[in-house]
């Protein structure tokens, strides 16, 4: 058990350090996440098709074929820049890498970032030891303590010529935005994945859409 305790406190912190982006593969359209590495333990909660998680595999930490992963608390990240999940297990068997999905060329998908240069307009900066940490009380992604350099001004999304709407408090923490990223698609879903950073302050941010709205925003950091 101490083990075990050791191993998921390390991963917890090093996620958005090392962990990579995952979903399930499950003919049954979802996965139980267990709290112990076996199909004894108690089930903590369940992954359903196309989210978006995080996990380390590659790392080498495998015991029993069970996969340590951190699930978001939210489905938007809206929480800060340190990882706010649950941690559990599934089997190696259920999970797949983001980046074994194949890409997606085609025109039913378009997804663009409106960028422009970074204005203050009088909102309200949090600073510790002079680092920009907070804007508008929200974290800053994509810079390592500086204010930035470019921010979005919209997002345009669309599936088969149906306009996706997507809410200003989605975008408005993220900066640093290039419009060079990959979209997958699986099944339904599209996923878009991409990192964005000023050079310093790398993250990752992955959106997850259905044929009719935007499901989930996961950003996060990785060294």
């Amino acid at each position: 058990m101490k083990n075990l305790m050791i191993m998921l406190i390390l991963f917890l912190l090093t996620v958005g350090a090392k962990a990579q982006v995952g979903i399930i593969q499950d003919d049954d359209g979802y996965t139980n996440v267990r709290e112990k590495p076996n199909g004894q333990s108690s089930i903590i909660h369940k992954l359903y098709n196309n989210e978006a998680f995080w996990f380390d595999y590659e790392e080498g930490i495998d015991i029993n074929e069970w996969i340590p992963i951190c699930i978001p608390k939210n489905s938007f990240s809206f929480s800060s820049t340190q990882p706010d999940c649950i941690s559990g297990f599934i089997h190696k068997s259920k999970l797949k890498p983001l980046d074994k999905l194949q890409t997606f060329k085609g025109a039913d998908f378009k997804f663009e970032y409106v960028i422009e240069p970074f204005k203050l307009n009088n909102r309200i900066v949090d600073r510790y030891n002079n680092a920009v940490v907070a804007i508008s009380g929200r974290p800053v992604w994509g810079t390592d303590g500086d204010f930035p350099k470019t921010q979005v001004k919209s997002v345009n999304a669309s599936v088969k010529g149906k306009k996706i709407e997507i809410h200003r408090a989605l975008y408005s923490d993220i900066y640093e935005c290039t419009n060079t990223f990959k979209v997958y698609k699986n099944g339904d879903s599209f996923i878009v994945y991409q990192w964005n950073s000023d050079g310093a302050g790398a993250y990752q941010i992955v959106w997850v859409f259905s044929k009719d709205e935007l499901k989930q925003r996961l950003v996060g950091t990785r060294i």
